[in-house]
């Protein structure tokens, strides 16, 4: 049997720790500076935490029960958090941080139908 604590891979475990950590950081701080305004948040600030989540620990607990899978699914993860950091980024370095609400248009109003 294969240890999943071997080698290289510890390496890459503990990038992968990291980049999480820093996304869940850098999440809580964009939280509590818009706390009042919540629902005004982009959905995709929030998405990668629920899809990595599901692919890193339910995907691999649920379905397959082998070491390289696991390590598969922790590094597909790791790399959702890497994309869900950059949006932050992105976000947070934007004049007024524009980026991280929602801007006012259609999908946040009922559009009355017109039928005549």
């Amino acid at each position: 049997m294969i240890s999943a604590m071997t080698g290289s891979w510890l390496i890459v475990k503990w990038i992968g720790i990291a980049v999480g950590m820093g996304y869940m950081a850098l999440l809580v701080v964009v939280l509590l500076r818009f706390r009042g305004r919540l629902s005004q948040l982009r959905p995709t600030l929030i998405l990668p935490v629920v899809i990595g989540s599901f692919v890193g620990e339910a995907v691999p607990n649920l379905f397959f029960e082998n070491v390289p899978v696991r390590r598969a699914c922790f590094v597909a993860a790791s790399v959702i958090y890497v994309y869900g950091l950059a949006t932050l980024a992105r976000g947070l370095s934007q004049k007024g941080q524009k980026g991280l609400l929602k801007e006012d248009g259609a999908e946040d109003h009922i559009q009355p139908l017109k039928l005549s």
